[in-house]
């Protein structure tokens, strides 16, 4: 093999291997967490006080006192940890994260995955439509960015800019 060719393999690979996405909670934050425990399944009693990660689209967040709640429509997570908008939303349920995060970043139609610990379920509505929303209370959350905000960028090529 040449050594041009040899060069472009390797970098093909190096290329590769900074377009992988790595899941933004590791092994250990994923100890006991019971991830075949799907947000519909949780409403049965049992669940209650287990660990899950479950991930989806912000609906609502609202701050109280001493807490942010979040409404969130369930997505099943992909590979990298991200909830995948290509399966169909199943359900809704509300995270709990103790202390105030800024509802304005964490807006409706974000993307979030949340790790926490099963609290039950709350009566609520969706709409004027009444509602039963498993609860957990959240201890990691990752915010995903929004689409097209990757900070990486690559590209080749000779441009030319006019600035007005």
């Amino acid at each position: 093999m040449t050594m041009p060719i040899r060069y472009f393999i390797v970098a093909s690979f190096l290329f590769l291997a900074g377009c992988a996405v790595t899941p933004p909670f590791s092994d250990d934050m994923l100890h006991n967490v019971d991830r075949s425990l799907k947000p519909e399944q949780a409403l049965k009693g049992a669940a209650q006080g287990k660990k899950v990660m479950w991930g989806g689209v912000i609906v609502n967040a609202t701050n109280t006192a001493d807490h942010t709640d979040f409404s969130i429509l369930y997505y099943p997570l992909d590979s990298a940890q991200r909830p995948d908008r290509q399966q169909s939303p199943k359900h809704r349920f509300i995270a709990r994260y103790p202390g105030y995060l800024e509802t304005m970043v964490y807006a409706p139609g974000r993307e979030i995955t949340v790790i926490g610990e099963l609290q039950g379920a709350e009566q609520g509505k969706i709409g004027d439509a009444p509602y039963q929303f498993p609860v957990i209370k959240a201890s990691k959350i990752h915010l995903w960015p929004l689409e097209g905000d990757s900070r990486v960028h690559f590209g080749v090529g000779v441009g030319i800019g006019v600035h007005m």
